[in-house]
């Protein structure tokens, strides 16, 4: 029997890329003597996705139970990037404590504080932990300044440390344990476990990550999930370490996992409560995680929707925030649309389909969802350029906006300020926010209004470019306020292609629309025909471009003869050719759609 005041449960938070996982492998190396040679062979070991390991970064949180001087703690290793911050909150709502990492080389950046605020709001205590000590050594005295000014530590408090060479690993276990509550004895005659992950195996069901908060989950027994209304038995129970180790029972302050044997996944979801019965009260703050982009998926091969339908359905038993309904495009065939939380889940979810499953796919231009109030009161929701009633049937237009803070070094301010305006962005403050003697930078930071839209079309990327890499944002949830925009028709040869619409303000569908046929047109092979691409609003051509018919010369096996012959020949190929520029089919290649993603 664990006691409760020897469990220490903690997790660690900071910007992506700030060597998260790296440290946990140390941390796992120092504390578990048995994991010792599979570090030898695998790095990341708490990133258990093909492209976690490729990519260096956290997609999937993932919990770990260690010993370390008589105390039992209990490590989750969260996501970084903006994209799962709900994930990062959960897991928070399952600790008393929480390492912020800072790496070394970067410093401070937007989401770094946002991490510290949710970790606040949770009652965490919070460790700042220096990381990459190892590779900046010359920059230690910069962000310990820094952290000081900006997130308000003291010296003493920092640790340095290295994820690499594994510098203050020991320090951080015992701050852990000295620092950190354990968990309090909880007051409740009843069980009470929050799920804060869970994951799908065909013969256990989901099996969920959890924390107990009270009373004790044993195998056998059964339970109910509050939110969802579920009833289940527990077929097995545990601990990670970080691979699950039956127990048969985990106690209250303990983290683990259960398998419930329920094949949905829509009826888990992170941050419901397990209890005895569905009546029982519910730990507070649940959450269902909502789309936030949304995109077609097709397969690049018509033949293989089936394989597409099968690995997408296997896909979404391990990822529950990925929203899925049947779509269908005459030229691409049948697909789905898919809700995403941003741009990141997209590009992950497309390259896990391709390298997991061996489906080839092609994406349509992401959007957001927009409110539209219809003439007649109806209020419905526009996935896509495509859902879009025609304008004079719509009352009001309301798109989402957000409120992001950009923390950005002066010296980079004015450029800061011009792609702002590019973006449709509105500064509502501006404040000094920190000086660093050591470097001589003065660091501000500017609310944002913006519309989220805009960072679909790489509004991050261009602010990091312009800031030489200083720049960082963080954004919360959004609001929606009213907007004029336009759906652009894009037409080859004189047939619309849906995939393609898109919407815009009334301003820019002109620059857009020329950009997307420039790309279209150095991406359509030539045909026997000559090819119009259009751009269209309503009946309107906004931009045109033309790809030329491929050239045959008919006559070139005739030598010798009368020039009626050849001319009998070329009216015949030109009978041809408009005959097919009516009938005849434009195949566009997928590489096309990906070229218009990239330059949108």
């Amino acid at each position: 029997m664990t006691a409760l005041k020897t469990i220490r449960n903690f997790c660690i938070i900071a910007h992506i890329d700030h060597g998260k996982t790296t440290l946990t492998d140390r941390i796992l190396e120092l504390t578990s003597t048995h994991l010792k040679r599979q570090l030898e062979q695998q790095d990341r070991l708490t990133d258990v996705l093909e492209i976690e390991q490729e990519r260096g970064i956290t997609i999937k949180l993932q919990p770990a139970t260690m010993p370390w001087k008589g105390h039992t703690l209990n490590l989750i290793d969260t996501p970084g990037h903006i994209d799962f911050t709900y994930e990062v909150s959960r897991s928070m709502k399952a600790c008393e404590g929480a390492l912020l990492l800072i790496d070394v080389t970067q410093g401070v950046q937007a989401q770094t504080i946002s991490n510290m605020l949710l970790a606040m709001e949770a009652d965490l205590k919070i460790i700042p932990i220096l990381n990459k000590v190892d590779i900046g050594e010359h920059l230690i005295e910069e962000r310990l300044e820094e952290i000081e000014q900006i997130l308000g530590f003291k010296r003493e408090e920092i640790i340095l440390a290295s994820g690499k060479t594994g510098q203050g690993v020991s320090d951080i276990l015992d701050f852990v344990v000295e620092k950190v509550a354990a968990p309090k004895k909880s007051e409740l005659h009843t069980t009470q476990a929050l799920v804060f992950d869970s994951i799908f195996d065909e013969h256990k069901g989901i099996i969920a990550a959890i924390r107990v908060f009270s009373g004790n989950i044993i195998k056998g027994d059964s339970y109910a999930l509050i939110n969802t209304q579920t009833k289940f038995l527990a077929k097995s129970v545990g601990t990670f370490s970080p691979k699950m180790i039956e127990t048969g029972i985990l106690e209250e302050g303990m983290v683990g996992y259960i398998a419930t044997g329920i094949k949905d996944v829509k009826q888990v979801r992170i941050g419901d409560t397990i209890s005895l019965k569905h009546t029982d009260q519910a730990i507070p703050g649940f959450d269902k995680p909502s789309s936030k982009v949304f995109a077609s998926l097709f397969p690049e091969n018509k033949e293989d929707y089936v394989l597409l339908k099968e690995s997408i359905q296997k896909l979404a038993l391990n990822d529950a925030s990925l929203s899925i309904l049947e779509d269908y495009s005459p030229l691409l065939g049948q697909g789905y649309r898919v809700g995403f939380l941003g741009l990141l889940h997209l590009e992950i979810t497309k390259e896990r389909l391709e390298r997991e499953f061996l489906v080839d796919t092609v994406v349509t231009i992401p959007s957001v969802e927009y409110h539209a109030t219809l003439n007649t009161g109806e209020k419905i929701e526009v996935k896509s350029a495509f859902d879009l009633p025609p304008l004079q049937a719509i009352k009001l237009l309301e798109e989402p906006f957000i409120k992001a803070e950009i923390l950005t070094p002066s010296d980079h301010i004015s450029s800061i300020y011009d792609i702002i305006m590019d973006h449709r962005g509105v500064i509502m403050t501006t404040k000094d926010t920190f000086t660093s003697h050591a470097s001589n930078l003065n660091y501000v930071t500017l609310e944002v209004d913006m519309p989220y839209a805009e960072l679909l079309k790489g509004f991050f990327s261009v602010m990091k470019s312009a800031s030489h890499g200083y720049a960082s944002l963080q954004y919360g949830n959004f609001t929606y306020k009213p907007t004029e925009l336009v759906k652009v028709d894009v037409y080859v040869n004189h047939e619309i292609v849906a995939p393609l619409s898109f919407l815009e303000i009334p301003e820019r569908a002109r620059d857009r629309s020329v950009s997307m046929l420039e790309t279209l047109k150095k991406s359509i092979p030539p045909h026997i025909f000559s090819i119009p691409l259009q751009a269209m609003v309503g009946g309107k051509v906004l931009a045109r471009e033309d790809i030329a018919a491929y050239k045959k010369d008919v006559t070139a096996k005739l030598y010798g003869g009368d020039i009626t012959r050849k001319m009998k020949l070329r009216n015949n190929q030109q009978k041809k050719k408009r005959e097919m520029k009516i009938t005849g089919k434009v195949r566009i290649p997928s590489e096309a759609f990906l070229k218009i993603i990239n330059t949108n």
